[in-house]
């Protein structure tokens, strides 16, 4: 599936409740996700951890949606910009 269809998946599904809660309090929802997935992963839980990064993940598009970024866009122009690539 591509960034961009998720992304929107997301934005239909959740972005009313999401834009209603505002992009302050949803950041404290991803926040607290990233928690999770980090104790998850701390504990050797990978079924945990799997659900977590899918939670992460689903928030992560939700701020993106409430600040109208496009994530397909920024992951391209990040993959692009070889200075972020990590070194092999």
């Amino acid at each position: 599936m591509e960034i961009s269809v998720l992304q929107q998946i997301v934005r239909e599904r959740y972005f009313k409740t999401d834009n209603e809660r505002g992009v302050y309090h949803t950041a404290l929802w991803f926040h607290e996700e990233v928690g999770e997935l980090s104790s998850a992963i701390a504990s050797g839980d990978k079924q945990n951890a799997k659900e977590e990064f899918a939670d992460v993940l689903m928030w992560l598009l939700t701020l993106a949606n409430l600040m109208e970024v496009d994530m397909q866009e920024v992951v391209a122009d990040y993959l692009v910009n070889s200075r972020k690539l990590p070194s092999k």
